[in-house]
This record gives C-alpha cells, structure tokens and sequence, in this order.
C-alpha cells in the first residue's frame, strides 16, 4: 500500500532531524560565537545601566467631616455654614490627588529644598543631586559651559529662576515622572496611596519619597481648610470691631445717664435712650457674630483631615537593578535561540537550492 503523495513518513522526519544535526555540527563554531556574543552583549548591558535604589512611602488620608448634626444646630442658629466651609471636598475626589503628587509645582518645591537641612553651610539641592546622578549632566554638559557648571542651589521656591535653570528643572521633572516616579493606589478600591522613587542614588531616592508625602500632606490640608480658615479670620475681625464699638458705646452711655432729671427738661434724656438702643443692638450684633465664629471652629476642626503615614523608607535600600548572573543567562539564551534560528533558515534555504 502506497501513501499520498501529501503524507510525510516518519523516517523522513528522522532523518531531517539528522541531517539538520549534522548541519549544526558543522556550524558548531558560528554557533557558539553568537552565544558568546550574547553573553558579551549581557555582560555590556549589566554595566552599562544605572543601579535602582527603590523607596517607597505609603500614606493614607483620614477625611472628617463636619456632619449633619452641626450643620442641623448651624441652621437652627440661624446661620448657613455651607457657604463657609468651602467646596474642595472634590478635589481629591478618584485619582485626582495621584496627578496632584505628581504636579510640576508639589516636584519642583521638593527639588529645591536642601539635601541636608541641619547643614547651613551646605546648600547643595536634590535637584544638584538628581542632576549628577541621573546621567542628565553628563549628557547636557558639551553643550554649554553653562549647563555643565549649573547648579540650584541658589535659587528658592519663590524666587524667580534663570530661563536655563527653569528649563533643566522642567527637563527634570518630565524625567522624574517618566523614569523615576510611581504614584499609585495599593488597590483600585482603597484609600492607602504609595509613593515609589526608583533612582541612581539611595539618598535621593528616600529624601525625595518623603518630602514629597510631606509637601503633598500641606498642600492638602491647605486647600481642604484654607477658605473655611480664611472666613474664620474675616468674622474674628468683624467681632473684635463690633466689641471696640460696644465698649465705646457702654462708655457714652455711662457718661450720659442722668439719675435726676428735671421733669420740665425730659428731653435731656433722650441721648441716654439712644446710646441704650446702639449698645443694644450692638450687644446683639456682637454674640450673634461670636456664635458664627465659634460654629465655625468646631467645624474646622471636624473638616480637617488627617494624613496618616503608614510606612517610610528606611536605609539601606535595595537596588533594584537585576542580577549579573540573570543578565547573562538571559544574553547566552538569546544568542542561542537566535543562532539555531539562523541555522535553520540556512539549513531550509539550502535543501530548498
């Protein structure tokens, strides 16, 4: 019995696995020159990346909220503190505090606070330090003699900077945020934030995770109670003013009391009725005012939040970088997967001739 002529036998693939064998023994040299150069390639690839030193904060923010009940006692008061307590309640709403952390002006202010703040003399910056350790000076520094010699040290937050220096910052932050920085959720559902630097250097790395959490906590706490703070000072102003008047106005009235008028000159009284009325309205003016300002307190301290930090970085870090001996396993693997590749392209193209 004959087979199709669409039917390979069994003997026919043994022996192309033999004679593809035998093709590859007579390369055996080609074949390993191109695991070496795989190794070669690996061992290159090890020194030639920057180590990663990873250091992670993790923080979790604790919302109050001033609640139905006060705002229930507000109303029977008399007073609205809806109105007062701001609406910033949404700001940090979803994702929205993850693109905060990773704003150009919470970075930059982290960027230009000293490496060693005890240090007077010393006012070396981390964006000095991320500058040398990053790989950005060197690669910046033939362009300019300015751009090799510059530093940040000089320069504050609220100061104006050089369109050289403020150029580099911005060059540094886009990196950050591309290369450096990872700001998630530890899960899609919970409220626990982490903050990860990944960089050349440990230092900056762990100084960097953790005033970043610290400028990110201020900045927070700022905008939550900043406009119901700012309406506290205003109604404080407005009583301190009311109780000036009213003193002035108990002082009158005390001056023009009169304990025996003469019946034919009644109107000499009427001054006295007056400043009675003012003093009256005034007083009610005033504990209204106090009321409103009190309220006010107790509902700023139930609205602010409280930033709870659950872990900080701590040295030494570990460098993240993988090992010489998984590098070079994996460059020896790839030269031969892409050596026996080549050679049975060879061996097909020519049995195919």
């Amino acid at each position: 019995m004959s087979l199709p002529n669409n039917t390979v036998a069994l003997t026919d693939i043994i022996a192309s696995a033999k004679n593809f064998i035998q093709f590859i023994q007579s390369k055996i040299k080609l074949l390993g020159l191109l695991i070496v150069l795989g190794g070669v390639l690996g061992l290159v690839y090890y020194f030639i990346t920057s180590p990663k030193y990873q250091a992670t904060a993790t923080f979790i923010v604790e919302e109050k909220s001033s609640g139905s009940g006060l705002a229930g006692m507000a109303g029977q008061l008399g007073f609205d503190i809806s109105s007062l307590t701001g609406g910033n309640a949404g700001l940090f709403d979803g994702d929205n505090i993850l693109e905060i952390i990773k704003s150009r002006n919470i970075i930059e202010s982290v960027l230009l606070s000293k490496v060693d703040i005890a240090d007077s003399t010393n006012n070396k910056t981390l964006a000095d330090l991320y500058y040398e350790t990053s790989g950005l000076k060197n690669k910046l520094e033939g362009k300019s003699k300015e751009l090799a010699n510059l530093n940040f040290s000089s320069i504050k937050t609220d100061a104006a900077h050089t369109i050289l220096q403020d150029s580099v910052l911005y060059m540094m932050i886009e990196k950050i945020n591309k290369d450096n920085l990872n700001v998630q959720r530890t899960n899609k559902k919970g409220s626990i934030i982490s903050i990860s630097t990944n960089s050349a250097s440990p230092q900056f790395s762990k100084l960097f995770s953790e005033r970043l959490l610290n400028e990110t906590s201020e900045m927070y706490i700022k905008i939550k109670v900043g406009n119901l703070s700012s309406n506290i000072n205003r109604l404080q102003n407005k009583a301190d003013s009311l109780q000036a008047l009213l003193n002035r106005t108990s002082y009158q009235s005390a001056a023009l009391n009169t304990f025996d008028a003469n019946e034919a000159y009644k109107s000499s009284a009427v001054p006295e009725e007056m400043s009675q009325r003012d003093k009256l309205v005034l007083n009610t003016l005033y504990a209204e005012v106090v009321k409103n300002v009190e309220i006010l307190r107790i509902s700023l301290i139930n609205q602010k939040p409280i930033i709870q930090v659950l872990d900080l970085p701590k040295f030494p870090l570990v460098n993240q970088q993988k090992s010489f001996l998984l590098i070079e396993l994996i460059g020896i693997l790839a030269g031969l997967v892409i050596g026996l590749l080549y050679l049975l392209l060879a061996y097909t193209g020519n049995n195919k001739s």
